[in-house]
């Protein structure tokens, strides 16, 4: 599991039917009881964009949003099915890509190359890890990998929960799996990688 394809790997998401009112007062988004606030969206982007030398802008936040609600309906989808990674498995799989990028320094450059703070580490490869083990449970005949039976139940669980996004940073795009249009200096690579997978999942 390389770190460039963590990212990816969590843009496995779907129509979200996007709305605004109070249950957005403070937050840049909102899925099902978990929601983003507006302060921790800008930490992550201000620390970000700092760290890769770029300036902020609406785009960096549209990326990190994308990746957060796609995560978090990983999450949710994972715990319905009864999924879940072990603490020692995420160490596990954080020390074997480690030992293969050299280092931890270089671990950690790959990912914040990919957009990935060193302290949301865990986190994405959880979710990447949890995503593994639902495919494993959406495997046919035709879908030997099981991706395109999670996208369909992402995208189920998506429109059941209906992520809002705050109307500042943009709406759900089904189209582009994201929210609003991202930027080419982040994660137009990790799009077109994601949607490549994708298609090769679905051939």
């Amino acid at each position: 599991m390389a770190v460039k394809r963590w990212v990816p790997v969590l843009l496995l998401a779907a129509a979200g039917l996007v709305g605004c009112g109070q249950t957005l007062a403070g937050s840049a988004a909102v899925v099902g009881e978990q929601r983003l606030t507006d302060a921790q969206l800008a930490d992550t982007t201000s620390e970000l964009t700092e760290k890769l030398g770029i300036p902020a802008s609406a785009q960096v936040s549209q990326a990190l949003l994308s990746r957060w609600v796609v995560a978090e309906l990983v999450d949710e989808l994972a715990s319905r099915k009864g999924v879940d990674v072990t603490k020692g498995a995420v160490d596990a799989a954080i020390a074997d890509e480690q030992e293969r990028a050299g280092g931890r320094e270089a671990l950690e450059q790959g990912a914040l190359q990919s957009g990935v703070l060193p302290e949301q580490i865990p986190d994405v490869v959880r979710t990447s890890l949890l995503i593994e083990e639902i495919s494993k449970t959406t495997i046919t005949g035709d879908d030997p990998t099981g991706q395109s039976g999670l996208l369909v139940q992402v995208q189920q669980l998506s429109d059941e929960l209906q992520p809002q996004i705050s109307p500042r940073f943009g709406t759900w795009d089904a189209q582009q799996l994201t929210v609003g249009a991202l930027p080419d200096d982040l994660s137009t690579p990790v799009v077109t990688e994601a949607l490549g997978q994708l298609r090769q999942t679905q051939q």
